[in-house]
């Protein structure tokens, strides 16, 4: 049998390659995604290792410590067993752009022992003196080196330094790198009295770690101080800025559906091959071959098949995270690092999905095959009427249908938390009754999209239709991976787009200010004489000022609060009020955020005790309210108002601060826009935003994630479509004679390959038209359950994309139809007539 086997393989390598493909592909889209989880991990690794890279010991200060001074460091410096030691501090430097306008900045100070330093030169120098600057290579872009770069400094004056030099450094959104080098002395200029945060130091030859850390905490330890190796400092820092949970959950979700759809994909290749196998089986048995013979040879050639084609999809799949990350960077416009690693889980979970997959999808028909009498299954086959679908597949859809929309009802009346469980339920419920429907629904179908297409295609739209009727399963099978596909793609792109219009539709709300003007820097206010400034601007309405600070509520606890004038709520700021009233805020008067509510069970009427324990403020309240947060326009918490802030502030430091304008009515923002930049050219701080740019800037990190979706998904399209091309490629093997008989009747070439190719669509049609219709009707159910207060999840509709998701499948059918249509149309009339 082993001799069987090897020599089956040898005798079938064109079914078996195409059965590898569907696997190897299969393997790549799990493999694919689990490799972009892990390049998020990847990202944040690189950045650790550059910020600890040489550094031997670390010192930092904690709670009731020391500052880490330059008398601090040179103690450092004396330890024997030091080579070098640098203080390291980072600091906001905003630095005024090429188009004059401030942009924000980050500026760390530049280690004179280059073996500490956690970024490498690119271009020029680095600075030899206190006028002279550095500039990360994606900042100074469109600079020059020799160029003047003018940096604000924590006061809020101007700083000038000669650009020499361009550096690379690792970031990640969890750690911002830094964008300017300056020498400790220029760095103190833009902030004085800057302390260092660590101090890392480099040991002398023969000198461990370990000793190195016992000999630093001998002599500069105590209390607040804190020695550690560079190791732990990399685990530390590791730990502290580990990736955003719910992008890494999510991730590992897709990577979890991509093995679904793989198994599907392999399942249903296997299960064609091992069909068209039953006389051969049943030949093996006819000269001697036992039944568990039989059986363990096909499963064998599965498990070669399998592990052989699981390795080609493991590296297949590294190649297509790489090409997704790089087109994702493209997408958010911004430098891709491209991180592609082969870890143990990714190992483990592709070759599980190819071989364990392989073998049972083989094991089922294999079972079937050898439960048939061997003069049986040696008889030629008479087509006769299309196979009929059981009564309990459509009992089993039924009950699912059921479930699904009973929970998706249910759904909409419960709170928001039971509601979100019920429509998970409702919508897994609903996509198992699509797929175990899809057999019920393949026939009609294809017989109705036949009808339709007839009178434009003619012949080979009924032959597509009759030929993708003829075996509802298997049809049904090769669209179900592209169901899954476009109902998740679906769902997220609809929900990305209700939300980021609740956003739009919550910003219109409340916020009624046409510019928000905030400060680059947000430890320096702006003027306080700014907003009487700009309400003198010809077109403009109101101006009024707004600081969000931290409050303390008294026994409720502290909070980031928000105060504005009390005249502004109502005109500039509107927000979602849920109970109470709030045309206007005075003093002694509070507006407390519904999650405050929630978690103090303070409700209107309340009289809070907030400040201090010695001088408290009585504040009644005076309304609960939902918002969203905006840039610039934020409400925080708790509202209240501006007189009132100082007295109830845990400190004098407001770390975000704005000012709010209202133009005229009738008055276009782009007319008055000039004028407000002139009257703000005495506030060098100060940004000017629009209400569109504030919107533009809150749907950036949506379309940033939606981008990564749609890169995720490119894997599903791809296996989906190599699915259909796999089924129709076996499905011409099996119908060999058919096609042959088909061309002698007077069907030419031509109209053979226009009927694959039709077959193909028609397929796709089904997958996609199912998906749309889940992923829509989900994405409704979603919003209709989270939506509420002031910022809505809309239904609305992607037209542009969803056209693109349901082009690609037409476009994509026919693609994949070339080769099975090719192969079909190019054999020999006589050879395929007489093949058995």
């Amino acid at each position: 049998m082993l001799r069987t086997v090897i020599a089956g393989l040898k005798a079938r390598p064109l079914r078996l390659l195409l059965s590898a493909v569907a696997i190897a592909l299969g393997v790549a889209f799990v493999a694919g995604s689990f490799v972009l989880s892990d390049s998020v991990h990847a990202g944040v690794r690189d950045v650790v290792a550059a910020e600890t890279r040489r550094v031997d010991a670390s010192i930092g200060n904690g709670r009731g410590g020391p500052d880490l001074d330059d008398r601090f460091l040179e103690n450092v410096r004396r330890v024997p067993g030091v080579a070098a030691a640098e203080g390291r501090t980072s600091v906001s430097a905003p630095l005024r752009g090429l188009d004059g306008f401030p942009r924000d900045a980050a500026a760390v100070n530049l280690p004179t022992d280059a073996a500490l330093r956690p970024f490498d030169l690119v271009e020029g120098r680095f600075p030899g003196s206190d006028s002279e600057i550095a500039m990360a290579r994606g900042t100074a872009s469109g600079y020059a080196l020799g160029q003047r770069v003018t940096v604000f400094g924590q006061d809020g004056r101007e700083h000038s330094f000669t650009l020499v030099g361009t550096f690379d450094r690792a970031s990640d959104s969890s750690l911002r790198g830094a964008d300017l080098v300056l020498r400790t002395g220029a760095l103190r200029q833009v902030r004085p009295q800057a302390a260092f945060g660590q101090i890392a130091v480099r040991a002398t030859p023969g000198t461990s770690p370990e000793r190195l850390v016992a000999d630093l905490t001998r002599v500069v330890g105590g209390k607040g101080i804190t020695v550690m190796t560079g190791d732990e400092a990399a685990a530390r820092l590791l730990s502290e800025i580990a990736p955003d949970t719910s992008l890494t959950k999510f991730l590992t979700a897709f990577a979890v559906l991509a093995m679904i759809v793989a198994a599907m994909v392999i399942a249903n290749s296997f299960t064609i091959l091992v069909a068209q196998r039953t006389k051969e089986l049943a030949l093996l048995r006819c000269v001697g071959a036992g039944k568990r013979q039989v059986f363990a040879s096909v499963l064998t050639e599965a498990a070669v098949v399998g592990v052989l084609a699981s390795v080609a999809g493991l590296f297949g799949g590294l190649g297509i995270a790489a090409v997704l990350q790089v087109i994702v960077g493209a997408l958010n416009g911004g430098e891709t690092t491209v991180h592609v690693s082969l870890a143990t889980r990714t190992v483990v979970a592709s070759l599980a999905v190819g071989v364990l997959v392989t073998v049972l999808a083989a094991a089922l028909p294999a079972r079937a095959a050898t439960r048939v009498a061997p003069v049986e299954a040696l008889r030629t086959p008479v087509e006769g009427k299309p196979a009929r679908t059981g009564w309990l597949r459509a009992v089993i859809a039924l009950a699912l249908l059921v479930v699904g929309l009973g929970a998706a009802v249910l759904a909409l009346s419960v709170d928001v938390e039971v509601g979100a469980a019920l429509a998970v339920v409702a919508m897994v419920a609903l996509l198992a009754a699509a797929l175990t429907s899809g057999p019920l629904l393949a026939g009609p179908v294809m017989r109705a999209l036949g009808a339709v297409c007839a009178p434009v295609l003619g012949r080979p739209a009924k032959l597509a239709a009759l030929n993708a009727a003829r075996n509802p399963k298997r049809t049904a099978a090769s669209a179900a991976a592209l169901t899954i596909g476009l109902a998740v793609v679906t769902l997220a792109t609809t929900v990305m787009a209700g939300v980021e219009a609740g956003r739009s539709t919550g910003f219109d709300q409340q916020v009624k200010a046409d510019f928000a003007v905030r400060s680059v820097v947000t430890t320096q206010p702006l003027p306080l004489a700014l907003a009487e400034t700009l309400a003198t601007v010809p077109g403009v309405e109101a101006a009024a000022p707004r600081h969000s600070f931290s409050g303390s509520l008294g026994t409720h606890g502290s909070w980031g609060m928000t105060a504005v004038r009390g005249d502004a709520v109502g005109t500039l700021l509107r927000p979602a009020v849920l109970s109470g009233r709030l045309d206007r805020l005075g003093p002694g008067e509070l507006a407390i955020h519904e999650q405050v509510a929630k978690e103090t069970g303070l409700a209107v009427g309340d009289v809070v005790k907030a400040g201090s324990r010695t001088n408290p403020v009585p504040l009644r309240v005076v309304a609960v309210y939902d918002s969203l947060d905006a840039p610039g326009a934020g409400l925080g918490l708790a509202m209240v108002d501006l007189a009132q802030a100082p007295a109830i502030a845990l400190d004098d430091h407001s770390y975000d601060s704005s000012v709010l304008v209202k133009l005229a009515a009738g008055t276009e923002a782009d007319q008055v826009r000039p004028a407000l930049e002139r009257a703000l050219s005495a506030a060098p701080l100060a940004e000017l935003d629009s209400a569109a740019d504030i919107k533009e800037k809150m749907s950036v990190p949506l379309r940033s994630t939606l981008n990564l979706l749609w890169a995720l998904t490119a894997l599903a399209v791809l296996i989906a479509f190599a699915g259909i091309a796999n089924t129709l490629s076996l499905s011409v093997l099996e119908r060999t004679r058919e096609s042959a008989l088909l061309r002698a009747l007077g069907l030419t070439r031509g109209g053979l390959r226009a009927t694959l190719t039709v077959e193909s669509v028609f397929i796709a049609l089904l997958g996609a038209g199912c998906g749309l219709l889940l992923g829509i009707g989900s994405a409704w159910l979603v919003g209709r359950v989270t939506s509420g207060g002031g910022e809505p999840v809309l239904f609305t509709l992607p037209w542009a994309r969803l056209g693109v998701l349901l082009g690609a499948a037409i476009i994509a059918a026919p693609l994949a139809a070339v080769v099975p249509a090719r192969r079909a149309a190019r054999g020999s009339l006589t050879a395929a007539m007489a093949e058995q």
